[in-house]
């Protein structure tokens, strides 16, 4: 019995950290990920600074997660997109992925977001609270498996009254009222410990 112990902080991402994170992204999605359908709601958007965490050891960078405006439907509601969510290969099963998404889903929450989705494996994702979206009406146009379209409400009865088809959010074209209502977030790090047993 093998006994591995992992110290690592969850933390805001630093403006510095982009080139590491792009780093991180390619090791593990490589160029592939700039095919995926989810990518078109992306590129040239500014990520939501607030929700962009990262996973440090030391100076080294093992986790990282950023969130996306979009909108969804013809009334063009507000929601989140997760992605990408990555964790360096020699450091996954030790919990960074979910402390980062643990982390940031209940930050999101108290910003006052409340929905988010994602492209992504629904057995990983559901013990998150994330359930399938198609059925209940959400659409990303182009992705080419719709069983992989994941949706999470962050408040009671949101998936009732919100569904529809994605579309592109810039940042910078979003009226005032879109952020009404949400909160600040005084940033802090989060020094995690896990304890692994690897039978051998």
């Amino acid at each position: 019995m093998k006994i591995i112990h992992s110290d690592f902080q969850i933390r805001p991402a630093p403006s510095h950290s982009a080139r590491a994170v792009e780093h991180l992204y390619d090791n593990v999605f490589g160029g592939a990920r700039f095919q995926k359908a989810s990518h078109r709601f992306r590129e040239g958007v500014e990520s939501i600074s607030e929700l962009n965490w990262v996973a440090m050891e030391g100076d080294r960078l093992v986790g990282a997660i950023r969130y996306w405006p979009i909108l969804v439907g013809n009334a063009g509601h507000q929601a989140l997109l997760l992605g990408p969510l990555a964790v360096t290969p020699n450091r996954i099963r030790r919990g960074i992925g979910s402390a980062l998404m643990l982390k940031t889903l209940s930050l999101a929450a108290y910003l006052g977001h409340d929905l988010v989705l994602l492209v992504g494996d629904p057995d990983y994702y559901g013990r998150f609270g994330f359930v399938p979206a198609s059925p209940r009406g959400f659409i990303m146009p182009g992705e080419k498996r719709p069983d992989r379209l994941q949706v999470k409400p962050l408040k009671a009865l949101i998936l009732d009254r919100v569904s529809g088809a994605l579309r592109r959010a810039d940042t910078e074209q979003l009226p005032a009222a879109a952020h009404a209502g949400l909160r600040t977030f005084r940033p802090r790090t989060i020094r995690l410990h896990a304890v692994h047993l690897h039978a051998r």
